[in-house]
């Protein structure tokens, strides 16, 4: 919408006319003499686009690497630890690359960035899928696949819903991470078909097409950067009322000089750090204590899908009622008892609850992540904000399993590993003690519950 123009509802009998307030006359946008009906609000449809988003970024990048690993060593003759480290650098170049993404989203970009992310995700594959050599595959992985999946990952897509949500902001961020919780469920064993039936290169072909294909022109229609784009209010406020008038907020300057984006981006990396040492080491951990194999390892990462999805949707609708921080400090409750059942408690007959507290635990961190970044910076930082995060968190996120990893091989046991990573839980919790959570959403005049 102009934002010098606005339009008042005029209603005569069962018509309803778009009115020039300064003319009192039917406005250029509306055909003199028709009723035009309320538009549909569009924000749920853009978080069915994040959605998407978000499930093909981690479908197609993280949650499908695994399955490729040990084919591409045997073909190109190298081990699974070289092919590995394709993910290692992969996540370091989205993180650099991280505060730029967001810098675009936050000035009006996100469609653009969403749009072009999923385009080089499937290219990307394509590339990789023709690789005469591992060198070439590693570069099309890592530049190619990695920086699409960033494009259409958290940051764009925290972002755009953020636009489009103030009251209900949380439920709205909680359906948009279910996208990545769904892709990590069924990305494996799709990869693993396709392997089998196709090969690798035939793998990578479909998935690349499955991008392009589907994924793309899902996106670009369902991505709308923000409301005022198509004269709409977020949560819908406004269109069915007496007038309609811009409500885009202030924007809001960040900078790595702010104490508080340091807090709100350690906070989170603390909070990470466990999860994602559970994720690498749980296999060998469980091997440990004799509960290895298939068994053991499906009982837990079964019962964690469901419980992730149940979370974030929870988490995303309480966090718009209640104190943020007590929403923060509920979520490390609920990892922290994770960590008593695989310390403290690990019966093979329990794994199934273990796995259901992390996933509860872990999937309350996605919609709060988006939700404190707003409430502490405003909804048009949220894209920088959320690309700071990444970068200054990833030296503590991506150190923690190797940190494990070498006191395994020191000690030969991952007991002392897995109390340090307990210990990260009490820092988080310390830290977001310390973040200064404004009363009003800056940029703004939401209250923010604190």
């Amino acid at each position: 919408m102009n934002s010098s123009r606005s339009y008042a509802h005029s209603r005569s009998g069962d018509s309803t006319f778009l009115m020039n307030p300064s003319t009192l006359e039917p406005s250029p946008d509306a055909p003199l003499g028709l009723p035009q009906a309320p538009r549909p609000f569009r924000g749920w449809w853009v978080v069915s686009g994040a959605f998407i988003s978000q499930a093909l970024s981690a479908g197609l990048c993280f949650n499908g690497f695994g399955v490729f690993v040990v084919p591409l060593a045997k073909f190109f003759e190298s081990t699974v630890g070289t092919i590995s480290m394709g993910l290692t650098i992969g996540l370091v170049v989205m993180a650099v690359i991280g505060p730029m993404i967001g810098r675009a989203a936050d000035h009006g970009y996100v469609r653009v960035v969403m749009v072009a992310g999923v385009a080089l995700l499937g290219l990307g594959l394509h590339i990789a899928a023709v690789s005469a050599a591992l060198w070439q595959a590693g570069l099309a992985f890592c530049l190619l696949v990695c920086v699409g999946s960033a494009m259409t990952g958290q940051i764009p897509t925290m972002t755009v819903v953020g636009n489009w949500f103030d009251r209900r902001r949380g439920i709205a961020l909680g359906i948009t991470v279910a996208g990545a919780t769904v892709a990590s469920m069924g990305a494996p064993a799709l990869g693993e078909w396709l392997i089998a039936e196709q090969g690798w290169r035939g793998a990578l072909q479909s998935m690349g097409t499955f991008a392009l294909v589907l994924g793309l022109p899902a996106v670009a229609w369902l991505i709308i950067g923000r409301p005022s784009d198509v004269e709409q209010l977020p949560d819908g406020e406004g269109s069915e009322g007496d007038a309609v008038t811009e409500a885009s907020p202030e924007p809001v300057p960040v900078s790595l000089r702010d104490p508080n984006v340091w807090l709100v981006s350690m906070a989170f990396a603390f909070l990470f750090a466990s999860p994602i040492v559970i994720s690498v080491h749980l296999p060998g951990y469980l091997t440990e204590l004799g509960m290895g194999g298939v068994g053991g390892v499906a009982a837990y990462f079964l019962a964690l899908g469901p419980a992730s999805i149940l979370s974030k949707l929870i988490f995303g609708a309480v966090a718009d009622r209640v104190d943020l921080r007590h929403a923060l400090y509920a979520a490390i409750v609920v990892l922290g008892l994770s960590w008593v059942f695989l310390l403290f408690i690990p019966l093979e007959r329990w794994l199934w609850l273990g796995g259901a507290l992390f996933g509860f635990g872990v999937g309350a961190t996605g919609p709060l992540q988006g939700f404190v970044a707003a409430a502490c910076f405003g909804r048009s930082a949220v894209g920088r904000v959320m690309g700071y995060m990444g970068l200054l968190g990833l030296p503590l996120v991506a150190a923690s399993p190797a940190l494990v990893g070498l006191l395994f091989d020191f000690q030969g046991h991952y007991e002392t590993g897995f109390y340090l990573m307990a210990a990260t839980l009490v820092v988080s919790a310390v830290l977001f003690a310390l973040v200064r959570i404004p009363e009003v959403e800056p940029g703004t005049s939401r209250p923010v519950r604190e």
